[in-house]
This record gives structure tokens, C-alpha cells and sequence, in this order.
């Protein structure tokens, strides 16, 4: 059986990718924004002495809603659960992470 174009982007392990790439890409284009005198490792740093270093990368996975629409508006569902992966891959280790 040969597969469309469509199909071909159309994977779980695709929008899982995609799921796990934006928040990270989204999270250096904030720290090269804010901070660029510092680095990155102080940075991490100084959010996770702050205790927000949880809620920035959180905010940072909201963006994932963007591309799951994306997905769904391309009738990517198989992508579309990948990032829905991806995105519950992101709650669990909050969750994990507040809970120690």
C-alpha cells in the first residue's frame, strides 16, 4: 500500500517531536531575550532557586496547544495525539517534580 504525502507527516512519533521541540525552542528564544549576560546553566539556576523554572516551562508547553490545532486543522490526528503525548509527558514530570 502506497502512502499519500499527507500520510507521511501524519505519525505519532512526529507530533511527539514536534510536542517535545517547541516548549524546548520556545524556552532558549526566552532566555535569549531576557538574559544574555548570563548563562544558560546559571540561568536554570537562578529560575529553579526562584522556584520557576516549573511555571516558565510550563508556559512554555502551553504553545503546544498551537500545534495540536495545527494538526487537527490538517486532520494530523495520529500527529495530534503525539503532541497530546508529549504534552502529558511535560505534566507528569511537573508533577513528579513538585511532588519531591
Amino acid at each position: 500500500m502506497q502512502r499519500n504525502k499527507k500520510d507521511k507527516y501524519d505519525l505519532f512519533g512526529i507530533g511527539m517531536l514536534a510536542g517535545m521541540l517547541l516548549p524546548l525552542i520556545i524556552f532558549i528564544v526566552v532566555y535569549f531575550v531576557s538574559e544574555q549576560s548570563v548563562s544558560l546553566t546559571a540561568y536554570l539556576k537562578s529560575l529553579w532557586k526562584l522556584h520557576a523554572l516549573l511555571k516558565v516551562g510550563s508556559l512554555c508547553v502551553f504553545a503546544n496547544l498551537s500545534i495540536f490545532w495545527i494538526y487537527l486543522w490538517l486532520k494530523y490526528e495520529r500527529a495530534a495525539r503525539g503532541v497530546l503525548g508529549a504534552t502529558l509527558l511535560y505534566a507528569f514530570v511537573v508533577l513528579i517534580s513538585k511532588a519531591i
